[in-house]
Formats: C-alpha cells, structure tokens, sequence
C-alpha cells in the first residue's frame, strides 16, 4: 500500500492540538462517518507504550499487509517497557500515525472516506478535543465501479432467493394485516373510551345534580325547623302573655271585690253578707231570678222568706246526709 497516494484535510489540525494537550488524553477513537446516518466505529488507541509501541519506529508505520511484514517484537505485559523515556509527545505522534494508518487502509478502493476522531480523558470521562478530517485516495479510477474486494463475480442463482422473497412478501402481507388489526382494535379502543368518558360526565353531572337537590332539601328542613320553633316560642309567648293577663285579672278582680267588700262595709253591711252576695253574684241565674219584680214583691212578706230559708235549710241538710252517707257505702 503505497501511502502517498492519500491526501488528508484536517488532519494535521488535530495532531497538533492533540500534541498539545497530551497530558490530558488517555486514548483515541476513531470513527468512519462517510455515511452521516449510520457511523462505524474503526477501533481507538490507547496512548500508552504498549499501544505505542509499533507506531514509535523511525519513519512510517510498518505495512500492515503484504510479504514479509512482521511485527514487531513487543516485551511481555510482566516486563518493563524497552523505551526508557518515552514522552507525551512521543505517544501523541504515535496515535497521530496511528490515525494516518487507520484512514488510508479504510480508503484503499475508495474516492475519499470521512472520519471523526475524539480523544478523551482518563477512564473517558470528558471529551478533552474533537475533530473531523478526510482522506482522498488521488490514485482511485473514478471510471471504475468501486469495489470492497478484490474480485467481482455474479453469484448463481438459486431456489433459495425466490423461497426468502415469497417468504417475505408472506410476513409483509402479516404484517400489514396485523396493522389493520391494531388500527381496528385501537379505533373500539377509542370509542369504548367516548362512551365511556360521555357515561362518567352524564354521571358526574347528575351527581351535582343530586347534590343540588340534597342541598335545597336540607335548606327547606332548615328553614321548617327554624319556622317551627319560631312558631313554637310565639306560642309559648303568647301562652306566658296570656297567662299574665290572667293574673292581672285574677289581680284586679282581687282588688275590685276587696274594695267591693270595703265599700260594702262603709255602708253597714258585715263581711258575711258581703260575702254571700259575692256568691250569688256568680250565679247569673240567681241574679236574674232575684231581679225579678214578681220575686222582690214574694220577698217583700217576711213571711215567704222564713219558707224559702226553711226550704234552703232543709236542702242542705238533705246534702249534708247524702255527703255524710257515701263514704260509708263504699
């Protein structure tokens, strides 16, 4: 492979500020991003001795195909490294080789090919610098095909292609109707979800109106219970009302009949006959009968009145009997 036929931009860029920041690097990555969409990791480089050590020889790389090419000897992973003092600029140079050798195998057969490379701190924590550069192959026959080997040949035909296709054909056909299925099944999906979204509003909205009722009930309880009592305590006061106009009644009709009694009492009349005519006033009757004319002319002859005391006297004494007489019969 003959190198000078590969052209780089933007590499020597990012060899530079990867010699400059050395100290910071552990490794590289490189990565093929011809194809933006989908990028291939090449492999990454670790900048230590071990890794270091094929890229650490006077000139260029070896070749790492061909006739002859060996290896290089590298010391055991026990033993002590056979560089003595090896710099971060020396494994800086190293990786950048390292990159150079990397691109040009993977554009051998190609116009150009795009990379990327990241190099980052230790145990890759953070990125510590990042870059893109291409390498052009200036010997590649644009008039010929491209090709990743080095030969061409029309595979035969067989049964195995035509089997794979129908088969293929069969699983998109499933596949499709699998597709309709969901569609189908996420459109009832859909409208079981409407009727049941349409059943929880109408349900929420005869709850609230449920609640409005139970609260115009409760309120009309209220308002009964409020009305009642105050019909109750307008009874109980007009029952206390009542009964202190009784009072003052009882009160005054005291008092009239007291000063009845003294009036009566001024003009010679004892308090006996003060109270016996207290008595026949309350009989309405008995007033009526002794305001009789015809009665007052009968009570005008002391002699009816002996009979009508003799009759009284006789009457009483005939209640007197029956009272005395009844507790015995029992």
């Amino acid at each position: 492979m003959v190198r000078e036929q590969f052209t780089f931009e933007g590499l020597d860029s990012i060899c530079s500020r990867l010699k400059r920041r050395a100290h910071d690097v552990a490794y590289v990555a490189l990565w093929d991003r011809t194809d933006r969409n989908q990028e291939e990791s090449l492999g990454r480089f670790e900048l230590n001795a071990n890794d270091a050590w094929t890229y650490l020889q006077e000139g260029e790389a070896p070749e790492p195909e061909g006739e002859g090419w060996e290896e290089p000897e590298r010391p055991s992973p026990d033993e002590p490294l056979a560089i003595p003092h090896l710099s971060a600029a020396d494994l800086a140079e190293a990786a950048c080789r390292w990159l150079r050798d990397s691109a040009t195998r993977n554009t051998v057969g190609e116009n150009y090919r795009r990379f990327r490379v990241r190099a980052y701190g230790p145990k890759g924590i953070r990125v510590v610098d990042t870059g893109s550069f291409v390498c052009k192959n200036e010997d590649v026959d644009l008039d010929l095909p491209m090709s990743n080997g080095p030969d061409l040949q029309i595979p035969s035909p067989t049964f195995e292609d035509a089997a794979n296709a129908g088969a293929a054909k069969g699983v998109r056909a499933l596949g499709d109707y699998y597709a309709q299925w969901g569609q189908i099944v996420l459109g009832s999906v859909g409208q079981l979800q409407g009727v049941n979204n349409a059943m929880l509003a109408r349900l929420h909205r005869q709850l609230q109106e449920s609640r409005d009722q139970v609260d115009q009930l409760v309120a009309a309880i209220l308002e009964s219970r409020v009305a009642e009592s105050r019909r109750a305590d307008d009874q109980k006061f007009e029952e206390k009302a009542v009964d202190a106009r009784t009072e003052l009644a009882r009160d005054a009709l005291k008092q009239i009949g007291q000063a009845a009694t003294a009036m009566l009492t001024s003009k010679g009349v004892t308090p006996e006959m003060g109270e016996l005519l207290g008595v026949i006033g309350q009989s309405p009757e008995l007033v009526a009968t002794l305001a009789d004319p015809d009665v007052r002319a009968l009570m005008q002859d002391p002699e009816n009145l002996k009979l009508v005391s003799g009759m009284l006297k006789q009457v009483a004494g005939q209640a007197r009997t029956v009272r005395e007489a009844a507790p015995a019969e029992v």
